[in-house]
Parts: C-alpha cells; sequence; structure tokens
C-alpha cells in the first residue's frame, strides 16, 4: 500500500484545492505588488521576495473564474515549478493534510476534464465529505510567460493591482511587501520564527504557526452545560465537533462587551484539537528569534507565564503568546473536556 501524500489545502470561493505540501515553499500574505505591462489578465504582478522577482498570478482567472477584485484577506503561496519558482494568489490557506493515493482519482482518468493543452489539475481527492481539486504548480509555471523579463511599471504611472485597493489598505499592502523585501543577514532560516499576528480587546498578539492548524469563522454554537466562563461551546468544523475557548481571562484583558465570536483560531497539540475565540486575523510574519525580547513588566505581570515576550512590527508592538502552554499546562483544562 502506497503511503499517504501531503497537501496544502486551500480555497477558491468556497471550493477547495490542494498542492504537493513538497513543492510548496512559502506562504505569505497579499503584499503590493508591481503590474506586469503586456501580459494577461490572469498575471496579479511580481514581488521583490529578498532580492529576487517573484511572478504572482491569480489562480482564480487561471481556473475559469470569473475576475473579482483582490482583498487584504488573500494569501499567497510559493511554489516550486520545474526550475523556477511562482506565487499563486487564493482566497485562504486551510491546513496540511495526508491523503491516501486510493482516496485520488487522477484526471487522466475523467478524460471529460482533461481537454486544456495543459490541465492544471493532476485529478480530484476525497477528504471527508468535501472533493478537493489537486493543482498542478508545474502546470501553472509552463503556461506562465518569465515575468522576469518585463520591466517593472514605472513609479509615475498607474499601477492597476494598487488601484483596486483603498489608500489604507495599499499602506498595508506596501507595508507586507517591504517586509518581504528585507534580504535576511543570515542565509540560514533556522532562526526566523513564523508567527500568525492576531486581535484580542485591541492588543495585537503573535502566535507560532508551528501549532496553528487553522483560521475560521465561528459557525453556530452549541453550549456546553455546567462549563466554566472561558468555554465558550462547541461548533461543527466540517463534520468534526470542536470545542471553543475563551483566554482573555488568562491574559488579565478586560472584556470591552459581551463575547460574541465571528473567528477562532484551531490548535492541534498531538490529540489536542481546540479553538480559542479572536477578534481579528492581521498578518503572517517571520522574525529572527533574536529580535523577541523579554516582556517588559509595565505592560504585562511579569509572572504571567503565557507570555513568551514582545517584538516591533512596524509601529507597533506585539506579544508573544504560548497558547501550546495555555491549552495543555495552565488553568483551561482543556485536555479533560468530552
Amino acid at each position: 500500500m502506497m503511503p499517504p501524500i501531503s497537501y496544502l489545502l486551500f480555497t477558491l470561493d468556497d471550493a477547495y484545492y490542494g498542492l504537493a505540501a513538497e513543492t510548496v515553499q512559502e506562504m505569505f500574505l497579499l503584499p503590493a505588488l508591481t503590474s506586469v505591462p503586456e501580459s494577461g489578465p490572469e498575471v496579479a504582478g511580481v514581488l521583490n521576495l529578498r532580492g529576487q522577482l517573484l511572478p504572482v498570478i491569480n489562480l482564480r482567472l487561471c481556473l475559469g473564474y470569473p475576475p473579482q477584485p483582490n482583498t487584504l484577506s488573500q494569501a499567497v503561496i510559493m511554489v516550486q515549478c520545474g526550475g523556477g519558482q511562482l506565487g499563486i494568489v487564493v482566497d485562504q490557506i486551510q491546513n496540511v493534510e495526508a491523503i491516501a493515493p486510493s482516496s485520488i482519482t487522477p484526471t487522466l482518468e475523467t478524460p471529460y476534464f482533461s481537454q486544456a493543452e495543459q490541465p492544471l489539475t493532476t485529478g480530484f481527492a476525497r477528504w471527508g465529505d468535501i472533493v478537493i481539486t489537486l493543482i498542478d504548480p508545474v502546470a501553472l509555471g509552463q503556461g506562465s510567460h518569465d515575468l522576469t523579463e518585463f520591466f517593472p511599471v514605472p513609479a509615475a504611472q498607474i499601477n492597476p493591482f494598487m488601484a483596486q485597493f483603498s489608500l489604507t489598505d495599499q499602506q498595508v499592502l506596501q507595508a507586507r511587501a517591504a517586509g518581504l523585501t528585507q534580504a535576511i543577514a543570515d542565509e540560514s532560516t533556522s532562526d526566523l520564527a513564523a508567527l500568525a499576528v492576531i486581535g484580542l480587546e485591541g492588543e495585537r498578539f503573535a502566535l507560532g504557526l508551528e501549532t496553528v492548524h487553522e483560521f475560521t469563522e465561528v459557525p453556530q454554537i452549541t453550549p456546553i452545560p455546567c462549563c466554566p466562563a472561558h468555554i465558550v461551546g462547541n461548533i461543527n468544523l466540517r463534520g468534526e465537533i470542536l470545542t471553543l475557548i475563551d483566554v482573555r481571562h488568562f491574559l488579565n484583558l478586560e472584556p470591552a462587551g459581551p463575547l460574541k465570536p465571528k473567528k477562532a483560531v484551531v490548535m492541534r497539540l498531538g490529540s489536542l484539537v481546540a479553538g480559542v475565540v479572536i477578534d481579528d486575523i492581521f498578518d503572517v510574519i517571520y522574525l529572527q528569534a533574536s529580535t523577541i525580547a523579554a516582556t517588559p513588566t509595565a505592560v504585562y505581570s511579569s509572572d504571567n507565564p503565557y507570555l513568551r515576550g514582545f517584538a516591533q512590527q512596524g509601529n507597533s508592538m506585539i506579544t508573544l503568546l504560548d497558547l501550546p502552554k495555555l491549552l495543555t499546562q495552565g488553568d483551561l483544562v482543556v485536555n479533560q473536556l468530552d
């Protein structure tokens, strides 16, 4: 029996797609891009990624979806395609799943799906009740021009990619691009910490991506009788019952009003799976571990065991939150929930 293959899952609209995880090199929220003259509409632009020009395409258009404006919540997946790299814009990155080959139907076995000269799909996979379309990054690369041969649009001209955003959103995109442009002094990335920046009661916190399974919208909540106040309830996440936790009390955060959960971060820690209610999802950043300092006692209690330190992000300070410790060693006692 062939071993399962790991795929990075993402969505466009409400449809699920997958890329072989071994082809994925990096992921980040959509940054500012430089439009490319004389390129097709599927080309979003190019990005200066630490000194290298990365072509970025709108996968939506390549797959035949009608065009839609880009949004701040979209992400870029950088993939290896043949001898080069390519960025693809997706709506939302989900998680990495191991899919058994027996659950995959190759496109070649469904000829009515492979009429294109260079089909972009390799097959379809069953994942619970969801059908995942598997994308071939090599075909994407072969179908794209070598955009790095084009000169970027001069600054004095209108950048069509940026023109679709408000001035406030453009500042966010430019800040993201600036962070991706900076070359890493040490070519080894072993000292880099990948962090997701979230919002809670007006404060910014960062979570280590190694234990973040996905971010999700909160559907209908089922209350759990006789539980402490920090247990919000259960939700049904694609057939899996997930317990939602409110961690504000443990971070000494004063609630601004009644909790009305709309978003949550799903944490997977071994056999433990739990959702933590959050207010906002801001960004995914990469920081040198050496730039993370101890938490200042003027901001939080120095004996709070769930805070790992703080770091500067532009003009804002973000506090690093140790959610795994809070969920497994703290007062939540999540591992005793049934």
